[in-house]
């Protein structure tokens, strides 16, 4: 995190100390270090010594680099970050339960997340998941569209890596090393490094259309540099459409009734919360968190659910008494301390 928080300084620094209207490289960035070293050996043809002498860096760690390139393309050589292993379905629930009530203790979601029997759930992994996702002591808006974007930026990235398409080819380093068809990435980097070498910003049009990039993406692309640094020009993972408009309140609310009370089926769930929505929506949320497994009431806050109690009838008072004689009553109900003769 402390990483990702002064990449933005970094960015506007060598904005400021840079003639250009575009920034590029910037300070404690590896990324630059390995590509150029990449550049060297693959387009100048430079001995891989003389590469790794002048880049501080050994011989293999320069060969891990070239296969990182060819299988992932310029994104293999963004530094590969540790992240520790969490259930999915935790890390949703700990961001709804924040979502749909940000003062919510950290114990709350603990507890419904044993109760829906996900794994490796603890008060410290929880209230991480929380400041990952920027749910931390500030709680400011700000910081939480921060983090949500820069959730999408590394989730994108690891789907990437994962995927291992050959992007470049090591037989032919001189031709392939730039391969805009395949890296995407690349080719941004490549417009950042073109644009950080031009003086007057009436220039940028022109290099916009050579690389075929749009004045609108390119603004986007720079808006996003400027904040995640080299990471922003990460393609992004289309995450699809959003689902139905159930706000994060309700669908913490239904898992919390399923959980009390499982004698609670989707048609009995929308009639008891009063819902105007179709039974296929809360069916969804049913599949999406596993409710229909749920066999016995959880305790939720302490307590379970329980049907309303009957209204028991209160003796109505015979309205052909009089004051005087109802004097005994009132004083009992109102515990008045006066002598009732």
């Amino acid at each position: 995190t402390r990483k990702f928080r002064e990449i933005p300084h970094r960015v506007r620094s060598a904005l400021a100390n840079s003639k250009s209207p575009v920034p590029f490289e910037y300070e404690d960035e590896p990324f630059f270090k390995s590509y150029e070293a990449l550049y060297r050996l693959w387009t100048n043809r430079d001995s891989q010594r003389s590469v790794a002498e002048s880049h501080g860096i050994s011989r293999r760690k320069l060969v891990e680099l070239e296969q990182s390139f060819v299988h992932c393309g310029a994104l293999g050589l963004l530094p590969k970050l540790s992240f520790l292993e969490i259930d999915a379905r935790l890390e949703q629930l700990v961001v709804l339960i924040k979502r749909a009530r940000p003062h919510e203790r950290s114990n709350h979601a603990l507890r419904i997340s044993e109760a829906l029997g996900f794994p490796g759930g603890d008060l410290e992994i929880i209230r991480l998941v929380q400041r990952c996702h920027g749910y931390g002591h500030r709680m400011k808006e700000k910081d939480i569209r921060y983090f949500e974007e820069l959730q999408h930026i590394l989730n994108s990235a690891a789907r990437q890596r994962a995927k291992k398409k050959a992007m470049h080819d090591a037989e032919s380093r001189t031709k392939s090393f730039l391969n805009f068809n395949r890296d995407h990435l690349q080719q941004r980097i490549e417009l950042m490094k073109a644009l950080s070498q031009i003086p007057k910003k009436r220039q940028v049009r022109p290099v916009l259309t050579r690389f075929g990039i749009s004045p609108n993406r390119f603004y986007v692309l720079k808006n996003r540099y400027m904040v995640y640094g080299v990471w922003g020009l990460v393609d992004l993972v289309q995450q699809g459409r959003t689902r139905e408009k159930i706000s994060a309140e309700l669908e913490l609310q239904i898992i919390e009734q399923r959980l009390m009370d499982p004698s609670l089926s989707a048609p009995k769930m929308i009639k008891k919360l009063n819902l105007k929505c179709s039974t296929a929506n809360v069916q969804k949320i049913y599949k999406r968190w596993g409710l229909a497994k749920i066999k016995s009431p959880v305790s939720i806050r302490g307590v379970l659910s329980a049907p309303v109690p009957e209204k028991v009838e209160r003796k109505d008072t015979d309205p052909s008494q009089s004051v005087k004689s109802r004097i005994p009553d009132l004083i009992e109900q109102a515990r008045l301390k006066v002598n009732p003769s």
